[in-house]
This record gives C-alpha cells, sequence and structure tokens, in this order.
C-alpha cells in the first residue's frame, strides 16, 4: 500500500521472478533492454532473427586450445636454474618438472599476441593466446552430440603437470574467410562459420 492506502503496483522484479516460477508470460516497459545471452546461444541469435529482431554482426576470435608440459613454460620463463624452484607440493608434479624442494617461483604462465600474423591473402591478421591456464587440464565444453568445444582451467594450487592454452585469431564481420557464409546467411554468417568448425573438431 501507499502513503495515502492506494494499492501499488508490484515491482517489475517481482512479477519477472512470478513469470519464472510459474511459467508464465509478462511484458515489462521498458526504453532499451540488455540482452546478455553470452557467445554460444546461438539458438537465441536464431529466434531474434526469425522474429524480425535487427541484428547486426560483430568481430569474434576463433581458434583452438593447445597443452604444454608446465615444465617447459616453467623453463621458458625462469630458465634452467629457476625452473627448479617452482614448487606445487604435489610430488608426482615436483618430479616432472624437475624440481628441487626449495620453492621461491610461482608456477609460470605466458602471454603471446601478434598484429603482424598475415591470412591466405597477405592481410593482417590479429593473433593472441587467451585464457592461459597454469598447472589445470583441458575440458570438454561442448553443448551438442557432433560438435567439440572445450575451455580450459588451472587447479586451485596450479599442481597439474599440464599447461594449456587457447590460441585464436580474430575475425570481422566483412573478412573473407566469412564471404561464403555471408552470401547464404546473411547476418548469421558467423555463427554458421562457428557450427562447422565445432563440427569439423569432431571428425
Amino acid at each position: 500500500m501507499g502513503r495515502n492506502g492506494e494499492r501499488k503496483a508490484p515491482p517489475e522484479s517481482f512479477l519477472f521472478s512470478e513469470a519464472r516460477s510459474t511459467n508464465a508470460e509478462v511484458t515489462l516497459p521498458c526504453d532499451s533492454a540488455i540482452l546478455a545471452s553470452g557467445h554460444s546461444a546461438r539458438d537465441v541469435y536464431e529466434m531474434l532473427h526469425s522474429e524480425g529482431v535487427v541484428l547486426e554482426p560483430k568481430g569474434f576470435a576463433v581458434g583452438f586450445r593447445i597443452e604444454h608440459p608446465q615444465s617447459e613454460v616453467n623453463q621458458w620463463q625462469y630458465g634452467e636454474e629457476w625452473k627448479r624452484r617452482v614448487v606445487t607440493g604435489k610430488k608426482r608434479t615436483d618430479l616432472a618438472n624437475d624440481s628441487l624442494p626449495r620453492g621461491g617461483v610461482p608456477v609460470a604462465s605466458y602471454r603471446l599476441a601478434t598484429d603482424s600474423a598475415l591470412d591466405s591473402s597477405g592481410s593482417p591478421r590479429g593473433c593472441y593466446s587467451f585464457c592461459m591456464c597454469p598447472g589445470g587440464q583441458i575440458v570438454q565444453a561442448s553443448t551438442e552430440d557432433d560438435m567439440v568445444v572445450v575451455n580450459g582451467m588451472s587447479f586451485s594450487r596450479r599442481d597439474s603437470m599440464y599447461a594449456n592454452s587457447a590460441v585464436v585469431v580474430s575475425l570481422e564481420p566483412d573478412d573473407k574467410v566469412l564471404e561464403e557464409y555471408r552470401e547464404e546467411h546473411g547476418v548469421l554468417a558467423g555463427l554458421r562459420f562457428q557450427e562447422e568448425m565445432e563440427r569439423r573438431g569432431k571428425n
């Protein structure tokens, strides 16, 4: 109730929660809205497109995840002597890393980036490492049976014998690689390209 006893409308957040719990539809008036659907919510973009919502393609990155022995990453960063001071406390890992029980330096990571990589036509293309995970493992992240998507993680103590990182290149909406997809799929060209790459990874 309001100050004068008038009944106040429930807050919109309550209406939204109520709609979710009862599986009902609710309309929330607003001047603008942000739909934070995430990178791989292809069904959301396809639904919006089919409903006539105007979409604009944006650049994205595509690549693969590479795994190394953590001992090699330690040596790259610290050299032959100091790599031995990376001690995780996990005996099997420390033996594989050729560590001495002294400690002193953290498990090593790295970052790579260049803007001088060239595509097949000789045009410059950005290439960089992303989500580098020292002392961890590669994990399955696929949501469809006939496709492969992976991610990476570090253990809390970074005590795995392996490190991994994504290595990706950037694609802009007008990229030549997407040309045939644009001709057939228009604004959804990037989604179709992404699907095909994930499907090829399965084979």
